[in-house]
């Protein structure tokens, strides 16, 4: 009887030496980007629950000195970011969900080649791209309308962004005919397949642009600064910016009314963390989603 064990074939391909080294150092890169990205948000991390003395003396780095959460429980408490924070939260919420709804109303139509009017259509999303309508306009527009002083202010401008639209547009015309074309003979309109199918076989894409949508509107800072002026309106961007601005007199309040020893740079740094975290926290949740969807949105048509 033969007690030798026989070796299974192995699936393995042997790599050549320079594809061994290009792998070898595409992971090295990538390593050294991955830390250019996170090096300088621990870094603030780091500082904001750190102490005085240590945020002082400049002995934080990437690893907390002195573990404190003084200065955070300052900031999440306070009024002001609390309100920043709800305006940021609606902001963010409902234009994202204004414009995902206008982008695939507009997206699906334009991924027909049966539509009429189709190539017009497409050259007038061409030049709205490259051409906008300026600062001053826009100001104009929104005074006339008396939208100064309002959250709309602050949606309207990214209602419907153009890459954005090519993004969908492309993947929606790399789903299957077929589909649609069982749906119809079904009894089911446009819009019921729209709803139905097509965005259920979107969601990557979906994914994708929702959450670009959000960053977008999470981030904006500049039409804050533009078109509101009541400090009850101002979202986290402002905040963030009113307390850089203000970093030194609030330190001195607080040491004065309260005893609380918080340094600059780290009351500075728990601002920013706390903008930082409702993002991050969303990211996860959708990232398995975000490169199928860039990498067929960009491709196809």
């Amino acid at each position: 009887m033969d007690t030798k064990k026989t070796k299974k074939p192995s699936n393995h391909i042997a790599m050549e030496p320079n594809e061994k080294f290009i792998v070898v150092l595409s992971y090295v890169v990538l390593t050294i980007l991955c830390l250019l990205c996170l090096l300088p948000c621990l870094h603030v991390v780091s500082k904001a629950v750190s102490s005085h003395a240590a945020v002082t003396a400049g002995t934080v780095y990437f690893w907390p000195q002195g573990f404190q959460l003084e200065a955070l429980k300052y900031v999440l408490l306070e009024t002001d970011f609390l309100v920043a924070l709800k305006n940021s939260v609606l902001v963010t919420v409902i234009g994202v969900a204004c414009s995902m709804s206008i982008t695939i109303l507009f997206a699906y139509p334009l991924s027909k080649q049966q539509l009429k009017g189709r190539r017009f259509f497409l050259i007038l999303c061409i030049i709205a791209m490259v051409f906008a309508g300026g600062m001053v306009p826009t100001y104009m527009v929104f005074r006339t309308l008396n939208l100064l002083n309002h959250r709309a202010a602050l949606i309207v401008p990214h209602l419907c962004n153009i890459f954005n639209l090519f993004i969908i547009k492309n993947y929606f015309e790399g789903l299957p005919e077929s589909v649609e074309e069982s749906a119809r003979i079904d009894g089911a309109g446009d819009f019921r397949i729209l709803i139905s199918i097509v965005c259920p076989m979107s969601k990557p894409v979906l994914a994708t642009v929702s959450l670009l949508y959000a960053i977008t509107y999470w981030n904006n800072y500049f039409d804050a600064m533009l078109y509101i002026t009541d400090n009850a309106l101002q979202t986290l961007q402002v905040y963030l910016k009113n307390v850089t601005n203000n970093v030194g007199l609030i330190a001195d309040m607080l040491q004065r009314d309260s005893g609380m020893s918080i340094s600059t740079d780290g009351l500075t740094a728990c601002a920013v963390t706390l903008t930082l975290i409702p993002i991050i926290l969303v990211y996860p949740f959708i990232q398995r989603f975000m490169v199928k969807g860039i990498t067929i949105g960009s491709v196809k048509g």
